[in-house]
């Protein structure tokens, strides 16, 4: 929802005071597979079945035998319903990012153990200030694209999640205690 004052023009964009504007579309969402770098875990999500754009969706962690098999280590209902996720290569986390047609708001970034426990939930004004949100992140009708073009990885060590974005921000997020740690 924009809490901007708001001049309908035929466009699909319009740029108001310096902030870019534009309309999204978000289908349904659907069910999703997210594999570690190895492809020995992956992490399935199914969203809510009544409603498939708000709400809460079931997780599961699966760890994925060379024969095809699978044996799921945890099932739990997520915070929300994630867009994307990365799992770690030991299945001992894994790590989503934004909520299904509301980007960039509550649950930017949620950290979930061995156990499928909450290590961490963010909002997006947790991990970057409000000014520079404001500044550089592109803001739609469907949220704030703040990972638009930026580059997410698991460190080597598999301890954190690295965020690049695409204005330089460095974030560093400690996968067993949440810890952020940011560079510019």
């Amino acid at each position: 929802m924009i809490t901007r004052p708001v001049v309908a023009l035929a466009a699909s964009a319009v740029v108001i005071a310096s902030v870019f504007v534009s309309a999204d579309s978000w289908p349904g969402s659907r069910p999703q597979v997210f594999t570690s770098a190895s492809g020995t875990f992956a992490f399935k999500t199914r969203p809510p079945q009544l409603n498939t754009w708000s709400g809460k969706s079931q997780g599961t962690m699966v760890a994925l035998a060379k024969t095809g098999g699978e044996t799921a280590t945890w099932t739990r209902e997520l915070v929300n319903i994630p867009v994307t996720a990365f799992v770690a290569d030991d299945g001992k986390h894994v790590v989503t990012f934004d909520t299904w047609a509301r980007l960039g708001y509550e649950h930017a970034l949620v950290i979930y153990g061995e156990d499928g426990a909450v290590i961490v939930d963010y909002d997006l004004n947790a991990l970057v200030p409000a000014e520079e949100i404001r500044r550089s992140v592109i803001e739609t009708v469907g949220g704030r694209r703040w990972l638009q073009d930026a580059t997410i990885a698991l460190d080597g060590g598999g301890d954190a999640v690295v965020i690049t974005l695409r204005w330089g921000r460095v974030i560093r997020v400690a996968l067993a205690t949440g810890h952020i740690a940011t560079a510019q």
